[in-house]
């Protein structure tokens, strides 16, 4: 081990990914941090062989693997096998890390008390084309608002988080039953253990096209979303008010049904609106 410079885990699940694969491996080897892997999990591909190729074009330049396909949690959980890194940053397959991203993540967590932590921060937009088009900018939350704050505005990229491996033990790790929100639901379970800490720096770009998982598996999303918000209003509610961002308790339920009403989360809507009487209990 590298006292130094401990090493970092980079794992890209993949699935078809023909079209982006090559951009979001290339901006992993080409990161600043001196010590870091590349691990490419091809998840299944039925592609002709296209993802096959261009990962294995790149050689002994990254860890490369297929399984029979599961899911990006399986191919996740596969990867955090593999990893020989003391921490880990997940990259999609379709979106890309601005060079310095592990380096800058690594120099903050160097710099606090506790190298237990996990460190995310902000992204941008990026068309199918790879042009910029909005910035995500994000506030600095204390740790134990973070729940609170996430079930109301889900504004957490999975890509964006760097995690101390240890963080996975005792079984913590991605719900492989889960199609589209398996990264929130492991997110509030690391929360509660946890702090996960804002790094104020644009340095990742997400991508936003047609094929994404989220948009083709809509119907599933939403009953996804429906269910993890509803099972993690009742943590939150037993945690007490100094774990909820600045807002009166009952005005942030009404807010948070409102804004899942809006989305269509039927069920979360209806619980997050009765938590409002909850609180005047």
């Amino acid at each position: 081990m590298n006292e130094m410079h401990p090493k970092v885990s980079i794992v890209i699940p993949v699935y078809n990914g023909g079209d982006y694969l090559e951009e979001a491996i290339d901006s992993a080897v080409a990161q600043t941090y001196p010590n870091i892997e590349v691990i490419v999990i091809n998840d299944g591909s039925g592609d002709n062989g296209q993802t096959d190729q261009i990962a294995r074009s790149y050689g002994d330049k990254i860890r490369y693997f297929c399984k029979e396909n599961g899911g990006v949690a399986s191919a996740l959980n596969f990867g955090i096998k593999k990893m020989k890194g003391e921490y880990f940053s997940w990259l999609s397959h379709d979106d890309v890390y601005m060079p310095h991203k592990i380096e800058a993540q690594m120099m903050l967590l160097e710099s606090l008390k506790s190298k237990d932590n996990i460190i995310y921060c902000d992204s941008q937009l990026i068309d199918r084309h790879s042009k910029p088009f909005l910035d995500m900018p994000l506030e600095n939350i204390h740790p134990k608002k973070l729940t609170s704050a996430l079930l109301l505005n889900r504004f957490l990229n999975g890509c964006s988080l760097l995690i101390p491996k240890k963080c996975f033990d005792n079984g913590m790790v991605f719900n492989e039953r889960l199609r589209t929100t398996q990264d929130y639901d492991l997110w509030f379970k690391m929360m509660a253990k946890f702090d996960f800490i804002h790094l104020d720096k644009m340095l990742i770009q997400s991508r936003q096209h047609p094929k994404q998982g989220s948009r083709v598996l809509r119907g599933i999303h939403k009953k996804e979303c429906s269910a993890l918000f509803f099972s993690n209003i009742d943590a939150l509610l037993n945690k007490g008010d100094d774990y909820f961002v600045i807002l009166p308790v009952w005005k942030y339920f009404l807010k948070l049904s409102y804004s899942y009403l809006r989305s269509g989360l039927i069920i979360a809507s209806g619980k997050a609106f009765l938590a409002i009487f909850k609180t005047f209990q």
